[in-house]
């Protein structure tokens, strides 16, 4: 069966140059850290009862079994909960929806990207009518079984659990769900403010020029993107967006610089990047260029590293950011600074759940100040 989407808006969001906006990351089925957000914040009253704020998600609500080996207390379908919310939400506020900003994450597009596989592995299989990247995908969990066996075999174990494994809510997953990723941005800038927020980091900005990079991130396409030759692939700045980590080499200072003026802004924020993969760990002490500032991870003086719920050193430093639209913050650093920016998501010290302490937080201090 197959479902009809509605068609996807540009890819780039504009936040006004008044109100608030809330930010929080890579939740990832996480329903408490979800739930202490939201009292923490009061996001859902205020967004029902008028206050001018904006809720901006940096995607990866999808996927929890790695994490449930982090922490058990994660629901075998915590990801199906937040997502439904997110969806109900933005249903119940009619015009006021627009106000809720799910930015497309990694996670996201390998679930949407999947489910339409297994559905055309099938229609390929019986013969019939080939998808359109319009449709819908809806399987019965037989053919989604049948596809990964296909996969397997084809494949190997080894590409099997690099290209499959980390997206388990393929196995929760409906058409309702994918219409939803279908519809969501990858960029929203506030260009008053001086912040653009997307999933993971800049892309590489060698030979891009302003309005052909501003063309292609508004039109950036999944089922083009799907059909690329690697090369391509690789170098799209729709994959870059999603994907890039400064640890890995996927941009430098220059790059993030050089992104930022294109937008007329001076402080990128996402998520994506646990905090220990900001530490050199061979020297003990944070990446050149990086360091912590109230619980925040902070690359050049430009970027922020937000992590509300996995990746966080610990529980006590899980963050979320409300940022006045209406200032011009005129670097990360001093958006960190400005009172009430930085928020705890488990703000009452006896609210923080117990929990293992990542690698690296030795470099951190109670407060999320970095040491030396």
């Amino acid at each position: 069966m197959l479902w009809r989407a509605s068609k996807t808006k540009g890819r780039i969001v504009s936040l006004p140059r008044k109100g608030k906006a809330l930010i929080v990351s890579d939740l990832h089925g996480h329903v408490g850290d979800w739930r202490a957000f939201c009292s923490a914040s009061g996001v859902l009253e205020r967004l029902r009862g008028g206050d001018d704020v904006w809720l901006v998600v940096t995607g990866d609500v999808p996927d929890v079994a790695r994490h449930r080996t982090v922490d058990p207390s994660v629901p075998p379908d915590g990801d199906v909960t937040i997502l439904e919310e997110l969806m109900r939400l933005k249903r119940e506020l009619g015009a006021r929806g627009e106000r809720v900003v799910y930015l497309e994450g990694n996670h996201d597009f390998h679930l949407a990207r999947l489910a339409r596989e297994i559905v055309r592995y099938h229609a390929g299989q019986r013969g019939g009518r080939m998808p359109s990247d319009a449709d819908l995908p809806t399987f019965t969990e037989e053919e989604r079984e049948q596809y990964f066996a296909y996969y397997r075999e084809t494949y190997g174990d080894a590409v099997f659990v690099n290209n499959i494994g980390p997206y388990d809510m393929i196995l929760r997953v409906q058409p309702e769900h994918v219409q939803f990723i279908d519809s969501t941005p990858v960029l929203a800038v506030a260009e008053h403010a001086g912040v653009v927020v997307t999933h993971a980091g800049p892309p590489r900005m060698k030979r891009r020029r302003p309005a052909a990079l501003k063309k292609e991130i508004d039109q950036a396409d999944r089922a083009q993107l799907r059909r690329a030759p690697p090369e391509d692939y690789y170098d799209s700045v729709y994959h870059q967006l999603l994907n890039n980590r400064f640890r890995n080499g996927d941009y430098d200072l220059g790059d993030l610089g050089r992104f930022l003026e294109v937008f007329k802004s001076t402080t990128l924020v996402a998520g994506h990047t646990p905090h220990p993969y900001l530490i050199d760990f061979d020297l003990q002490q944070p990446l050149e260029g990086c360091r912590f500032v109230e619980g925040v991870g902070m690359i050049g003086g430009q970027q922020l590293v937000l992590c509300t719920s996995f990746g966080a050193f610990h529980p006590r430093l899980k963050r979320y950011l409300e940022v006045d639209l209406a200032q011009r913050h005129p670097n990360a650093e001093a958006l960190l600074r400005s009172e009430g920016v930085v928020r705890s998501v488990y703000a009452d010290p006896a609210s923080v759940p117990e929990a293992e302490e990542l690698p690296g937080i030795a470099l951190v201090d109670e407060a999320g100040q970095g040491r030396g």
